[in-house]
């Protein structure tokens, strides 16, 4: 099995909005998909483990990754209502799952509409991410060892 890693996004009921993301990561593999209610925009980068983090190189290969992937969301047309970077974050909750989510804390890097942030009891946790939007900050990717 695959443990992919990539920035997912989820941009509501609307198709186009999924798409305009993933143009804005011109250049990048994307993959625009529908999982239940929502449609998703996916973006994986080329190069990295598709085992998850087996390794230190692998954690920063991600990390590095991940910053990028943050980086350019800062600057996407405000077509999506939360992301997230890391291992299998493809669908990681739906709308209604994240609304009803008891502590947010547990995904850093989540980037959430300001919507999304006020309907969660606009948490301080959360900190300026782009205009709209609050995230709480990426911590990168580490490497735990097994056994």
């Amino acid at each position: 099995m695959a443990w992919i890693f990539a920035l997912n996004a989820e941009c509501g009921g609307r198709e186009t909005h999924a798409r305009d993301l993933a143009r804005h990561y011109d250049g990048w593999p994307s993959h625009v998909y529908r999982d239940g209610d929502g449609w998703w925009c996916g973006i994986a980068p080329e190069g990295i483990s598709r085992s998850g983090v087996t390794s230190d190189a692998e954690a920063t290969a991600m990390t590095a990754a991940g910053r990028r992937l943050y980086w350019l969301l800062r600057t996407a047309p405000p077509v999506y209502r939360y992301a997230l970077a890391g291992v299998e974050t493809s669908s990681f909750r739906a709308h209604d799952e994240l609304l009803a989510e008891k502590d947010l804390g547990v995904f850093p890097g989540l980037v959430v509409s300001e919507d999304i942030w006020a309907a969660a009891g606009k948490r301080e946790e959360f900190s300026d991410f782009a205009p709209g939007y609050r995230w709480l900050p990426y911590r990168g990717e580490s490497y735990t060892p097994r056994g």
